[in-house]
């Protein structure tokens, strides 16, 4: 009796699963309509005391997906930030329209393991969450990816 009522369930599991991948199959992709439009990469000018990691330049592009903008960021970099920091500027073709923000990881001290990652619209891109107790000595972009316009 038991193993009828599996085959029961297993039947009424297995149908809801197989009609998903039926209109996964015949659906269209969503970026189909926009498009994908990629801009090249674009190295960040980094302000004085902070340095790119070896083969980890820090660069940001911006990736357009059925007609929304995002900015994706990737590269690494090495300081030692006390206090929230200017630590780039983004290239003047890169400019956002508002604040954005987004999470990026970091030295990981006392349990901190991530930093706002934050570029205004004159272009600077600031890193917040150092202080002289928990100091900032390295972030990474490459989680970075926000919607841009």
């Amino acid at each position: 009796m038991s193993h009828n009522r599996r085959r029961i369930l297993g039947a009424a599991l297995a149908l809801p699963a197989t009609l998903a991948a039926t209109n996964l199959v015949a659906a269209a992709p969503a970026v189909a309509a926009g498009g994908i439009e990629a801009q090249p990469w674009t190295d960040l000018l980094l302000e004085p005391g902070v340095t790119a990691q070896p083969g980890a330049t820090p660069q940001v592009r911006l990736i357009t997906i059925a007609g929304t903008v995002f900015l994706q960021a990737r590269g690494s970099v090495t300081c030692n930030l006390t206090a929230d920091t200017k630590i780039a500027t983004l290239p003047a073709a890169l400019r956002p329209t508002a604040l954005v923000r987004a999470t990026a990881p970091r030295n990981n001290s006392q349990g901190i393991n991530a930093c706002r990652f934050e570029a205004n619209t004159a272009g600077s891109v600031t890193v917040y969450g150092g202080n002289s107790s928990n100091p900032i000595t390295w972030v990474q972009f490459d989680s970075v990816q926000t919607i841009w316009r």
